[in-house]
């Protein structure tokens, strides 16, 4: 009777090539045991792509892979199975760190995320000025950060201004707008001044929200909230617009 193979084998057949996986699928059809293991790496995978997509479907990254291959096989599975719950607590930061954004934005992109995530669920108080005296609030955080700003008009998508408060940014003031719909899901449009080059319309998350973030000239910006992709880069887009149309 054939020894059953060590979690390391499993490990390296499951990420091999085409040849490989076929004989892993021989392997579990001949011994549950195997075929238990396997499912519930299924299970677990299934945990993290629902936890962090659309990253958790991507390719691993070739470095990553070849550090598996590479490592002594003592060593392979433990490694694996740190690397999994670091991955699952969203501390696996140099992959994830470059998927939130590149160099220029990633401070843009994690100080809108964790505002939003700050003042999101807040009830009574999720803004400092209302949005009925929206003009006193975009003259004030105009004002204070030394560029003209406007409170994009997000109604045909459902959402309305509730109110915006004033935030420290890395670069100076920040400026935070609150968005909320009939659901009362909200949104959170986070702006401040930016250098550097400008940047098209980029993709951010972290647990429990996404963001699409983009730097036009002097003003770094980025719309946050807990919404499907696809919904949430609309309303950017149309963030974007109600910023810069004249």
């Amino acid at each position: 009777m054939a020894p059953t193979p060590s979690d390391d084998d499993l490990t390296l057949l499951r990420h091999g090539t085409a040849a490989q996986r076929a004989e892993l699928a021989a392997l579990a059809a001949a011994d549950p045991g195997v075929a238990a293991r396997l499912a519930e790496w299924d299970r677990q995978d299934a945990a993290l792509r629902t936890l962090y997509p659309p990253v958790a479907d991507e390719p691993l990254p070739e470095r990553l892979r070849a550090a598996l291959t590479e490592a002594p096989r003592s060593r392979l599975w433990p490694a694996a199975a740190a690397a999994a719950v670091l991955l699952a607590l969203g501390f696996a930061g140099g992959w994830f760190a470059g998927r939130i954004a590149g160099p220029a934005g990633g401070d843009l992109a994690q100080a809108a995320l964790r505002s939003h995530a700050t003042y999101v669920v807040e009830t009574a108080h999720p803004v400092e000025v209302a949005a009925d005296e929206e003009a006193h609030l975009i003259r004030w955080l105009s004002k204070r950060l030394g560029q003209e700003l406007r409170a994009p008009d997000l109604a045909a998508e459902g959402f309305r201004l509730i109110g915006g408060r004033l935030l420290p940014g890395d670069a100076g003031p920040a400026a935070l707008l609150m968005y909320e719909d009939a659901l009362g899901r909200r949104l959170s449009l986070y702006l401040t001044r930016a250098e550097g080059s400008p940047e098209d319309l980029r993709f951010a998350e972290a647990p429990g929200a996404q963001a699409f973030w983009w730097i036009d000239g002097n003003l770094g910006c980025a719309l946050v909230g807990d919404l499907p992709r696809d919904t949430l880069r609309r309303l950017a887009i149309a963030a974007y617009h109600g910023l810069t149309d004249t």
